[in-house]
């Protein structure tokens, strides 16, 4: 209960936790549906998440600013592929949240523009964000395969007969305890491989389905949540 409390008291928490809630909504109103349950019921379902989308942009709003002078000191970052991947997610990510304000301003009467398109603009952009991010991930996940690579079999290795002497669960402790002592970059590959298709499916590139895109956004939205509540496994710097 003092977990839900203290993430409930900061703005970013509150988004993760109707995040979770919005996505899981969609999951299951998704399941009902495919299951020809009562339209009222699926109705009410999909009211709750349209209500926790406009509830999360509400929350959002002017994030964007922050965000921008979040990318600038990013710009000083020494490690080059940190600072440009870093860079561009920052920037990504506040175009897509300026975007994203357009449309609830728009859908909300403020504004007169059209909303289907800025929401494409704003999904182009956090597409781009979540591959900056996911380019990040693999660099790091690059460099602690280079620190260990004296504990794991390699390629040429194994093509050159070493496979005899290859142990099977000795590679998966090593994997194990190697994911273990790197949980912040686990965890932050897991929910940016879950993002991913999010906006590739809502641009169409990809088809997945409600309950798909539902699931995925919840395991991102845990992920999400466990930064939150174990500083210690949130990719640094971020």
């Amino acid at each position: 209960m003092d977990i839900i409390i203290k993430v409930n008291n900061q703005s970013n928490g509150r988004d993760k936790i109707a995040r979770l809630c919005q996505y899981t909504s969609r999951l299951i109103w998704h399941q009902l549906e495919s299951r020809n349950v009562n339209k009222y019921s699926i109705d009410r379902i999909k009211s709750l998440e349209n209500a926790l989308s406009s509830f999360r942009k509400v929350l959002r709003l002017g994030r964007c600013i922050d965000i921008v002078y979040m990318a600038l000191n990013t710009m000083n970052i020494e490690d080059p592929v940190l600072r440009i991947s870093l860079t561009v997610s920052k920037l990504a990510h506040a175009l897509f949240l300026y975007a994203d304000h357009i449309v609830w301003l728009t859908k909300s009467g403020f504004l007169k523009t059209d909303s289907d398109s800025w929401n494409k603009t704003a999904n182009r952009f956090w597409l781009l964000s979540i591959i900056a991010n996911l380019a990040r991930d693999f660099y790091e996940i690059l460099h602690i395969l280079e620190l260990n690579r004296s504990v794991l079999l390699k390629p040429s290795e194994l093509l050159g007969g070493s496979i005899k002497n290859f142990d099977l669960n000795a590679s998966m402790r090593h994997m194990c305890t190697i994911v273990n002592c790197h949980k912040d970059v686990f965890i932050d590959t897991v929910k940016n491989s879950c993002d991913l298709f999010i906006p590739l499916t809502a641009l169409g590139f990809t088809k997945l389905s409600p309950s798909a895109v539902g699931a995925l956004g919840a395991v991102s939205s845990i992920a999400a949540l466990v930064t939150l509540i174990k500083p210690i496994t949130k990719l640094v710097p971020a």
